[in-house]
């Protein structure tokens, strides 16, 4: 029967040989690098253009894109569904796809789709474009490798996710106006 010491060494030899094999395998890769990049690229462009006067709605949608999605991560890490070879960092989930690009783009097309018609178009667009061509893409490149998870899996939670969320921001704001 494992003890809380057990799994207490467990887990520092768990993070011990993630960072040996992040180290070894991981940081200055070609993959590592187009991360870093697009994640600081993708971060300036959106400073730049990011509505300013809408800064704190746009940013609380991001926020609830991004912690649902680091939801979504440990339940699916956790299962085993997916996994992240390549990170930016050696911790265990990473801070660049689901915590920093995936919000960001979520942010754009809430901040540009202002319209529940044109919303729902874009968010239908970005979910096909995720699941079905960036996932892809980041499997290619080592980032990403689904274990019992297959795209079109992704297809429901990336369009329920901006949807939700748009939904639930837009009460937020008709309860704050009736309070003014």
């Amino acid at each position: 029967m494992p003890t809380w010491k057990d799994i207490i060494g467990l887990t520092q030899q768990y993070t011990d040989t993630r960072t040996e094999y992040w180290l070894s395998e991981n940081v200055f890769t070609m993959s590592w690098w187009i991360l870093l990049v697009t994640s600081i690229g993708l971060f300036i462009v959106w400073i730049i253009i990011l509505d300013k006067k809408r800064i704190f709605e746009i940013i609380t949608y991001g926020f609830f894109v991004g912690t649902v999605a680091i939801y979504a991560d440990l339940i699916g890490t956790w299962f085993g569904l997916w996994q992240y070879p390549i990170t930016i960092t050696p911790m265990h989930l990473p801070i660049e796809i689901h915590r920093l690009q995936m919000p960001i783009i979520y942010m754009i097309i809430y901040q540009y789709f202002k319209t529940w018609k044109t919303f729902l178009i874009a968010t239908t667009i970005n979910a096909f474009v995720f699941a079905i061509l960036l996932e892809p893409f980041l499997v290619w490149l080592g980032i990403y490798e689904p274990s019992h998870w297959k795209y079109i899996y992704s297809l429901i939670p990336y369009f329920v996710i901006a949807m939700v969320f748009k939904w639930l921001i837009n009460i937020f704001k008709h309860l704050d106006q009736n309070y003014q």
